[in-house]
């Protein structure tokens, strides 16, 4: 085992998946594979040397895994991810905890509110967000 090998919180598997970032608001996506995979994060290449935003979605349809990453390192060919959220599946919704889900008014708006709650629905279904379309009624 390599010296990095060591400092991993969790060991990553070899892959060779197809990969999506998405970005920019879900308005931007590019195409990557993924060669490493973990609990923790993740391996990606491009197809061409691209610059990749600091924050992403990493979507990894095969696998029907929607992870919120971070760039750690880029060594001019592959980057190496962290995920920011602690799973695919594990999130905080009424169906798993039995809970509601909540929010703090004064943290949130009414925008990422429904932002957040689709990503969470995306991951609970695991399947991307872009499909998922939320509507409001309010009722005086």
């Amino acid at each position: 085992m390599n010296p990095l090998e060591q400092r991993r919180a969790s060991p990553r598997s070899r892959t060779l998946l197809e990969g999506h970032i998405v970005y920019n608001n879900r308005l931007s996506r590019m195409e990557c594979t993924v060669r490493d995979l973990s609990d923790a994060g993740a391996r990606i290449v491009f197809a061409q040397p691209v610059k990749v935003p600091a924050e992403f979605e990493l979507q990894i349809p095969k696998k029907k895994i929607v992870r919120r990453a971070q760039v750690m390192w880029y060594d001019g060919q592959h980057h190496g991810v962290m995920f920011l959220d602690e799973s695919n599946t594990a999130i905080n919704a009424p169906a798993e905890t039995g809970k509601p889900v909540t929010f703090d008014k004064e943290d949130s708006s009414v925008p990422e509110i429904l932002d957040e709650t689709r990503h969470r629905i995306a991951r609970l279904l695991g399947i991307s967000a872009d499909v998922i379309q939320l509507k409001i009624e309010i009722e005086k």
